[in-house]
């Protein structure tokens, strides 16, 4: 088996690509952080190993900048995990590594590979993925909202113009309508999967428990048989 670790910022990939384990030999390669990183990432793959299935990726969860490249190895058939950023962050104390270039950081994720075989990643149902982007754009709505309101509050403090004021309440009016149509679509998103419904009624039904709430732990997993036996 082979290790490989990526260090994934919002414009660049940095790769390390171990032979054998630690003591190996290792290869290392930069590239942008685009829609054709993932075919360029197994096309430089493919010089040293005969197959994709023969290599444990690793990259650290950052933000949203790793997950086109994750989704995209994981449909070529690759061994993906996604790790701690802290956990990462110990172990290379660990082994006395206390230097943090990009490099470095591809290097320290390509040994943790290799030392410590974290659970392959798999990537939620689509629908899951959906909804989070739905609920994900509700909170944004929402924080403009209260930016806007917040402003309203303020301009009855100072002299402000009319013209300002129309312009505040005309924002809060189309954002305001924009997320009311927002929740009818999360609302229709969850009815249409039956799945994913039956997980929100499950949560919802416990106590304390309200919608607000069931849609944020829906967003976040699906709930498998022995999750619902243990709730």
């Amino acid at each position: 088996m082979h290790y490989v670790g990526i260090d994934v910022s919002k414009n660049k990939l940095d790769i390390c690509l171990l032979y054998d384990g630690v003591k190996g030999k290792r290869k290392t390669k930069s590239l942008l952080n685009n829609e054709h990183s993932a075919c360029m990432l197994i096309a430089w793959l493919a010089k040293y190993i005969p197959a994709l299935q023969q290599v444990n990726i690793v990259m650290e969860a950052t933000g949203v900048y790793h997950e086109r490249l994750a989704y995209s190895l994981h449909q070529a058939g690759g061994r993906i995990a996604i790790a701690n950023p802290l956990r990462v962050r110990d172990f290379a104390k660990g082994m006395g590594i206390l230097t943090k270039t990009d490099k470095v950081d591809a290097y320290i994720l390509a040994c943790y590979s290799a030392l410590k075989q974290p659970d392959v990643w798999q990537p939620p149902p689509i629908e899951i993925r959906e909804l989070k982007a739905l609920l994900c754009r509700r909170d944004a709505l929402l924080e403009d909202i209260q930016r806007e309101r917040n402003r309203y509050e303020k301009s009855g403090s100072t002299h402000t113009p009319k013209r300002v004021i129309e312009s505040i309440e005309a924002m809060m009016h189309h954002m305001k309508n924009e997320l009311s149509e927002l929740e009818a679509l999360i609302a229709e998103h969850i009815n249409q999967h039956p799945n994913l419904k039956k997980d929100f009624e499950l949560l919802t039904s416990i106590k304390g428990v309200g919608t607000q709430i069931g849609l944020r732990w829906c967003r976040h997993k699906t709930f498998n048989q022995r999750a619902r036996q243990r709730i």
